[in-house]
């Protein structure tokens, strides 16, 4: 199910006209850095209620603890010069780290 709302010709043609403008200013892209960070539960999916499986064979079945398995978060990032070291971030993330 798709939660985004649809994008009208005019939102098309703004976002256009705003790529154009940018594109050719690699003066400006030296200056951006794109980060993300993604957290990975160690005891089972992250989530998901379904999964594929072959109907010949046996259903497998995930363990739960009531705890949770723990889970680690890493965090990477990369610009027009190069790329980050993928980090791992240790505790719970904050503003304030």
């Amino acid at each position: 199910m798709d939660r985004t709302l649809p994008l009208t010709a005019a939102h098309k043609t703004t976002r256009m006209d705003w790529a154009e403008e940018h594109i050719f200013k690699p003066d400006k892209w030296i200056l951006i850095i794109f980060s993300d960070e993604k957290k990975f539960n160690l005891d089972g999916p992250d989530g998901f209620k379904y999964y594929w499986r072959d109907m010949r064979r046996p259903a497998q079945s995930y363990v739960r603890r009531q705890n949770g398995g723990g889970s680690v978060m890493v965090w990477g990032a990369f610009s027009a010069t190069g790329k980050s070291k993928l980090t791992i971030l240790c505790g719970r993330q904050n503003s304030a780290r």
